[in-house]
């Protein structure tokens, strides 16, 4: 279970995901739903996954490059080294789920449900998870060059050791205990999204000049 690193604000609450007695896969029907089975290296690029369900299931290495995804849903499983320079996955549901050192490049995600998901290392180049609902999700060192939450509610949602070059965010959204303490950013469109988000000393000294300039202050020496 991930712990906080201070009294205020509440981390998200995690146990590990461990599939057992899993078959192995070839293979995926149109539509179907699939349990306690693992795939190793299988090539889903292309394929037609709209409603999927994934149960118990372990993914590792697998290419799911503008396979459509479209409301699938990922229940307790695990997902390693996906690949996908188009990964289509809108409202798609996320949940007890832990994905592992992805390699993204547009992650349409937007308008899904993540509960209790733990995104560790890889890189996603753009990540758009418009109109989402995440509760409990923790990303860790993760290069993320786009991220769009604009209209996301989060709650108990951190992100810790990544780098994120462009975060967007809007007036729609929601946020609960979210922490961006110990990630790095380059900018931030959408100022007053943040509230409800932890920062730290050194990211409140990068977002001076960008409230200052939104407020329309004058600092002078």
């Amino acid at each position: 279970m991930v712990r906080s690193r201070s009294t205020g604000t509440k981390p998200p609450v995690l146990e590990p995901v461990r599939p057992q007695d899993l078959t192995d896969g070839a293979g995926v029907p149109v539509g179907s739903h699939q349990e306690a089975v693992a795939y190793n290296g299988e090539s889903f690029a292309g394929f037609e996954l709209r409603g999927a369900v994934f149960s118990e299931c372990s993914l590792t290495g697998v290419s799911l490059d503008n396979a459509d995804l479209t409301a699938a849903r990922f229940l307790e499983s695990t997902l390693e080294n996906l690949y996908a320079p188009v990964f289509r996955a809108a409202r798609t549901t996320f949940r007890d789920v832990e994905i592992s050192n992805p390699r993204l490049g547009s992650a349409e995600l937007y308008g899904g449900s993540w509960n209790s998901v733990r995104v560790d290392g890889g890189k996603i180049d753009f990540l758009n998870l418009r109109g989402c609902t995440l509760t409990n999700v923790l990303f860790s060192d993760c290069i993320i060059g786009e991220l769009d939450l604009d209209g996301a509610r989060l709650n108990r949602v951190a992100f810790r050791g990544c780098r994120i070059d462009s975060l967007l965010l809007g007036s729609g959204g929601t946020a609960v205990d979210a922490d961006l303490r110990g990630s790095a950013f380059r900018s931030i469109t959408g100022l007053a999204g943040l509230k409800g988000f932890t920062v730290d000393e050194e990211q409140l000294m990068l977002l001076a000049p960008l409230l200052a300039d939104q407020l329309g202050l004058r600092v002078e020496a």
